[in-house]
């Protein structure tokens, strides 16, 4: 079990590492990858997703949703299986919290220009993946559960 929690704290402080730096790095930058298809080009997000909302409010309440979060895990650490949609989805958060607390805003670089989606970040991409992972697994886990009924 501490094997486990060693190895998902290191996985998300890569995360938040990784994310930070590539943000740093970003600071007033715009790179062209593929003209008009893909770029990086820094953006001040003072919102929530699609910059919507307002920094104070989004701070206090990523906190309060990243405690729930924590308690859920703790509660629930006999029964999780897989961690890393939890590290994931974390780690994403408290690298954009992280942006909130000490800028005032996120930084945001990728550009996807052809699908006019606004730009986002790595740990955006972190809290995607780990939310659609877990979806999964809950969702396997309801076609598991429905199947032993049905036996």
């Amino acid at each position: 079990m501490k094997k486990r929690l060693i190895c998902n704290l290191g996985f998300g402080l890569l995360i938040i590492l990784f994310d930070q730096i590539l943000k740093f790095l970003m600071i007033n930058k715009s790179i062209k990858i593929i003209d008009n298809v893909f770029n990086f080009t820094y953006t001040k997000n003072s919102g929530a997703a699609f910059g919507i909302g307002n920094n104070i409010v989004i701070s206090i309440l990523t906190c309060v949703l990243l405690s729930a979060f924590c308690i859920y895990i703790y509660i629930n650490r006999g029964t999780i299986n897989n961690y890393i949609p939890y590290t994931s989805i974390l780690a994403g958060a408290i690298s954009n919290l992280l942006d909130r607390l000490f800028r005032g805003y996120v930084i945001d670089f990728i550009d996807i220009d052809f699908l006019g989606f606004p730009c986002f970040n790595i740990a955006d991409i972190c809290i995607v993946i780990g939310v659609v992972i877990l979806m999964w697994n809950i969702i396997k886990e309801i076609i598991i559960e429905k199947n032993k009924i049905k036996a």
